[in-house]
């Protein structure tokens, strides 16, 4: 390019570094046009666990919202630590998601170091499940059959609790259940649910705190027995359990919420897009009885007041875990 004097060299060379920047700048295509390709949506937990039959009840309906499919990848490790540092790396585009919840977003982050990623890292795109927990004991004739009666025998003789690992919602919940009571048990921590409760069933812990997800299956088949719920009200599955509120333990009920993320900086219109999807897949009649026959409540409403709940919540899980001088393995 000839540009001749030196106020038409600084012209030229001015329009040379617009022409530059505009090509560094990434693509993003317009959300009348996106998407063009799958999107991608990570769980931090295994196929076949609860988050995972979640995400994939919403990727289907989801990608028939959004004309093209959206593929559940699993990203096992660290406590959700490998997902979320995953998704929080990747481009704000919208075609990299994350399914999470409130263990990961706000108690790894406080018990790890190495988590190296917080709330702030990611946007929102929308709010999916609130998800309270039971506690249970094994439906056997020396078990207690009430909240009252477990408090009972607590207090009288030591004994044992299991959770599906340390750090864990089925942790903090029997922890913050216990410090209501003024009692105190040993905490047996199992990689995962299903080898806690199996433990249970089989004698070797006195009670558990866990999802009914995880646990109504072996409810119905008449192994475990529901001493009380943890949220604000009681479950449609179980008419006759009380909350541990009606039982005598008051305070803020307890339970997981959750919902899909993206990477920091997703435009604006692509999140509204994505928002409309959930909602749509949310609305579906299949997803609505599934997520009843799981005992998972449908959490509604917009991003500011989700991300304010988990704001909210955040004091109270991290001073728990500093109590509890919890440390990541």
């Amino acid at each position: 390019m000839y540009c001749g004097t030196r106020r038409r060299m600084f012209r030229c060379w001015a329009a040379a570094a617009a022409s530059t920047l505009v090509l560094a700048l990434p693509a993003v295509a317009p959300a009348a046009d996106w998407p063009t390709r799958p999107v991608t949506l990570v769980v931090p937990q295994g196929a076949g666990s609860g988050s995972d039959v979640v995400a994939r009840l919403l990727a289907q309906h989801m990608g028939t919202a959004l004309g093209q499919p959206v593929v559940v990848d699993n990203r096992t490790g660290g406590g959700g630590i490998i997902a979320h540092q995953a998704v929080a790396r990747a481009q704000p585009d919208g075609y990299t998601l994350l399914l999470s919840s409130t263990a990961q977003l706000l108690v790894v982050p406080a018990m790890n170091a190495a988590a190296r990623y917080q709330l702030d890292d990611f946007a929102a795109v929308a709010p999916v499940l609130r998800a309270p927990f039971a506690i249970l004991v094994a439906n056997t004739p020396a078990a207690p059959r009430t909240l009252a009666e477990l408090v009972a025998q607590l207090r009288s003789q030591p004994a044992a609790y299991a959770s599906a690992g340390t750090g864990t919602m089925t942790h903090l919940g029997s922890e913050i259940f216990l410090r209501r009571a003024g009692l105190q048990a040993t905490h047996v921590p199992y990689k995962g649910s299903g080898a806690a409760l199996t433990d249970l069933m089989g004698g070797q812990v006195l009670f558990a705190t866990d999802s009914l997800t995880a646990a109504l299956t072996h409810v119905r088949s008449g192994k475990l027995r529901v001493l009380a719920v943890t949220g604000g009200q009681r479950e449609a599955s179980l008419p006759d359990v009380p909350t541990l509120a009606e039982a005598g333990y008051p305070g803020e009920p307890i339970a997981v919420i959750g919902g899909i993320f993206a990477p920091k900086g997703l435009p604006p219109a692509l999140g509204d897009k994505l928002a409309a999807a959930v909602d749509a897949a949310l609305r579906n009649s299949e997803v609505v009885q599934r997520f009843a026959a799981m005992e998972t409540g449908m959490l509604r409403g917009g991003n500011d007041a989700f991300l304010a709940q988990l704001r909210q919540e955040a004091p109270l899980w991290q001073a728990l875990v500093r109590q509890l001088a919890l440390k990541a393995d």
